[in-house]
């Protein structure tokens, strides 16, 4: 007698096709996700003329900007192709393989720089962005593995993958502030100028604490002779005193002279600022700018200081005390992450 064939591990019942795992649809999402965020960073590239080696997911080392466009064009492609409908060709699965595969090993590479180079205390927070990116591209590549299997061809939550991928981005920023609250090296030579970007003055004109700290680093660094000019750059407040005078008195009773400041009082925000700062004289020659603002905002201005042409050196205020309402204040800037992100694609489009 014939043995029975074994029940197939997703059974189907007529014509309707049994749901696939849900890890499937978590993977398909990952991907979607990692394909907008590559697709949205090829966008910067072409719009702003930006780096396509020091891209967001890793820094592609010794490729030229070329070959590192195609790689990225590629990856979100494959991966876009793979979100849509897993079971690729066999071609296409072998290069989208190869891609993730590519984008891991230069994670990797990262991660092992920063063992090697960054003191122990900051290592962990330095490690965030490339071991995230790293996670990432295996949720997604975890899927992408199985190729023509029965699990690519059942049913998936469209609920899931949007899921996923909403989660993906939002993973994604998060990592990326948390790696980019780091300063950067100060220059062995004076840069042109030092950026302090203002924030709260009290209604009776009494500066903040945080601007308090922002202009106690920035003066700081002026008068150690980092930078050149010092530019204090805040808008109107609730007050009669804007944002930028208030600085300039922090500044004078710092001890820095008044012929080095340059304030900018229609700096409402570090976009507007920035901006300023790059159409200056003193910046046409020499595009280094020392940034000055808290910890969580530095990301996000190292994105806008490509934006402008600018060479952002982005050091965090030393603080005296951790920031009140420190949770709103770091979902806040996620959300304003998120939008600078999707700039160049508004700006594409106009």
């Amino acid at each position: 007698m014939k043995p029975a064939a074994p029940p197939p591990r997703y059974a189907t019942q007529g014509d309707a096709v049994q749901n696939a795992p849900g890890w499937t649809s978590v993977s398909r999402g990952a991907a979607l996700g990692i394909a907008l965020i590559t697709t949205f960073n090829l966008l910067e590239v072409f719009v702003y003329r930006t780096s396509a080696v020091n891209n967001w997911l890793c820094n592609f080392r010794m490729i030229t900007q070329p070959l590192c466009i195609a790689i990225l064009a590629m990856l979100s492609t494959a991966l876009l192709m793979y979100s849509m409908k897993p079971v690729l060709p066999g071609v296409v699965w072998m290069a989208t393989i190869g891609l993730v595969t590519i984008v891991v090993v230069f994670a990797g590479w990262e991660l092992w720089e920063i063992t090697q180079r960054v003191p122990e205390n900051l290592r962990q927070t330095a490690m965030s962005r490339p071991l995230g990116v790293s996670m990432l591209l295996a949720v997604a590549g975890m899927g992408i593995l199985i190729g023509d299997s029965p699990e690519s061809y059942g049913k998936a939550s469209l609920l899931t993958i949007a899921g996923s991928s909403v989660l993906t981005v939002l993973g994604f920023v998060v990592v990326t502030l948390q790696s980019g609250s780091i300063g950067d090296t100060l220059p062995a030579d004076a840069a042109p100028a030092i950026l302090v970007l203002g924030c709260t003055v009290e209604s009776d004109g009494t500066p903040s604490e945080a601007l308090t700290d922002r202009m106690t680093t920035g003066s700081k660094l002026h008068l150690d002779g980092h930078g050149k000019l010092l530019i204090l750059s805040g808008g109107p407040d609730e007050g009669p005193v804007t944002e930028s005078q208030a600085m300039q008195k922090l500044a004078l009773e710092a001890g820095v002279p008044e012929t080095a400041l340059l304030l900018d009082s229609a700096g409402v925000n570090a976009a507007n600022s920035l901006r300023f700062v790059a159409a200056l004289p003193e910046l046409q020659d020499d595009r280094r700018i020392i940034v000055v603002s808290h910890w969580y905002q530095l990301a996000r201005i190292r994105m806008l200081g490509r934006h402008a042409g600018l060479q952002v050196i982005a050091i965090p205020a030393e603080q005296q005390h951790a920031l009140f309402n420190q949770n709103r204040i770091y979902a806040q800037e996620v959300t304003a992450f998120l939008k600078t992100s999707c700039e160049p694609a508004g700006k594409l489009m106009q």
